[in-house]
């Protein structure tokens, strides 16, 4: 049925994480988008996709286009701006264009992403970067 899906443009699309390809590695993190806008020029987002992080792994952000995580396994730690705000599975945190901070988990870690960019250049950006770095 997800086959025939994806041959729809305008399809209903369901993704797992089991199923996500194409795992990039940035600072001890994996992410997989599953949507983009770049493979399906039909999507008004940036990227959708999973991350999977170890216990223990902190790395510092400064997106140029806004993110939303949501958790769905762990705990995570965000600190930006003085502020701490620890999340757990049904959590959703936002962050906004530009603003630096740092992501830890306090657990083995899973979330969504969901990003927007203008265009999909933000994102063909950092997926470079990060497909580069292997």
């Amino acid at each position: 049925m997800q086959n025939q899906a994806a041959k729809q443009p305008r399809a209903v699309r369901k993704y797992t994480i089991g199923e996500a390809r194409d795992w990039m590695v940035w600072e001890g993190v994996a992410l997989a988008d599953v949507v983009n806008e770049d493979e399906m020029p039909e999507v008004k987002l940036g990227a959708v996709g999973f991350l999977r992080a170890p216990k223990g792994v902190t790395t510092n952000f400064e997106f140029a286009y806004d993110e939303v995580l949501v958790v769905t396994k762990g705990v995570c730690t965000v600190v930006s701006a003085g502020r701490s705000v620890t999340m757990t599975v049904g959590e959703v945190v936002y962050l906004p264009a530009g603003t630096p901070g740092s992501f830890r988990t306090d657990e083995d870690t899973e979330l969504v992403y969901v990003a927007s960019s203008p265009y999909g250049e933000v994102n063909r950006q950092a997926r470079a970067e990060l497909l580069g770095a292997e």
